[in-house]
């Protein structure tokens, strides 16, 4: 008896060993799916904190969406990659009043004005994060046109409160990149961080708004002019056009301070240079006690050499006048202009200072003579 069970026996020992087998190597792929997935999301996790240093670190809006938008290309490998701006204050800001048209800022990368019930009919009521996928849940509303660039993405909503930004789309030509069953946390918390920084931006630049003028000539302030020097040089280098700069040196022959006939030299300074440039085709600030920065957007390095002698002219035939005294004004002046070489805005500064002080060494003799003959800049009507 015992003798005809032992086959039987030795078979279900044999099945029980290979199901163990089979447990085993299940249990194996789906520790190996595991630590996959986690050292996945370490990396995950990795990528979301760098953008994160990259959001706070700037409270200008445009270098944010350029940082921004240029960290998460590199760091996801996005097939296309595009931030939708649906609040007014954001689009005001960024296009500057240029037409709102979407534009490609990278190879698969763009900018696009949304109206606020297109951005809202993206998410639906509940303004979450969606994943999709074209072989298992189609796309979301007008995004059914996008090409093979976008087979699969994630939609974040950009919402604090009760302001929508807009949305980031992330999409991928790999129809599985994204699926629409995988969590959201991490990117519903990327979205909330891009608002925010959003949001500190605006408040910062609002804030610095409020004190763009130089008090004594009405131009604009040492760091206004800067900002609009920077949004010109990022407008000229997107669209290829002509930008110059002149920094205007003012000289009253003899030293003073910011108290008396100086300050009203220096407002009629003020004055004759607004009558020279129109306000409307340029920018102009004080950039020092006695020196002015003026921005010339859509102005080649040619046409801007033009208009120095003109300014030189004007000052020196309109002097101040207190009573019976003029004040007599001469200026050096140096241009720099946008070229290939130019990586940065205050590029073109430097090469207006350079030279301007070239100038300036060039005309001492010049002056010394002046200035004795006027009597320390004075002269008598």
């Amino acid at each position: 008896m015992e003798a005809a069970s032992l086959p039987g026996a030795v078979d279900g020992e044999a099945r029980d060993l290979q199901e163990l087998l089979r447990e085993n190597e299940a249990l194996r792929k789906e520790l190996s799916a595991v630590l996959a997935n986690a050292l996945e999301n370490e990396v995950t996790w990795r990528h979301f904190a760098a953008i994160e240093r990259v959001l706070f670190r700037t409270r200008d809006m445009e270098r944010l969406i350029d940082d921004l938008l240029r960290e998460i290309k590199e760091r996801f490998q996005t097939g296309l990659l595009v931030l939708f701006l649906s609040y007014s204050e954001v689009l005001d800001r960024l296009f500057q009043g240029e037409p709102q048209m979407s534009r490609e800022t990278a190879s698969g990368t763009w900018i696009s004005p949304l109206d606020g019930q297109s951005a809202q009919e993206l998410f639906g009521p509940a303004l979450k994060p969606v994943l999709f996928s074209s072989p298992k849940n189609g796309y979301p509303p007008l995004l059914s046109h996008s090409g093979d660039t976008l087979r699969s993405g994630a939609l974040i909503p950009l919402k604090i409160g009760d302001i929508l930004f807009g949305a980031l789309l992330l999409g991928s030509p790999d129809p599985f990149r994204y699926d629409p069953e995988d969590g959201t946390d991490l990117l519903e918390q990327l979205g909330i961080n891009i608002s925010l920084s959003m949001d500190n931006c605006l408040t910062y630049e609002k804030v610095r708004d409020f004190a763009v003028k130089d008090p004594l000539t009405g131009f604009l302030n040492f760091f206004q002019i800067h900002t609009i020097l920077e949004k010109e040089f990022r407008k000229a280098r997107r669209s290829g056009g002509a930008l110059s700069v002149l920094v205007v040196d003012l000289n009253f022959v003899q030293d003073w301070d910011e108290s008396g006939s100086g300050m009203e030299v220096l407002q009629h300074a003020a004055r004759l240079l607004e009558d020279i440039l129109p306000g409307d085709q340029c920018f102009m600030g004080r950039y020092g006690s006695d020196e002015f920065l003026i921005v010339l957007p859509g102005v080649p390095e040619e046409e801007a050499r033009e208009v120095i002698p003109y300014i030189s002219t004007t000052m020196r035939k309109s002097p101040y006048r207190e009573g019976n005294t003029a004040t007599l004004i001469t200026t050096a002046i140096g241009v720099g202009a946008i070229d290939q070489s130019a990586r940065g805005a205050q590029d073109l500064v430097d090469a207006a200072c350079a030279e301007l002080y070239a100038v300036k060494l060039r005309h001492a003799p010049v002056a010394e003579q002046d200035k004795k003959a006027t009597g320390n800049g004075k002269k008598q009507s």
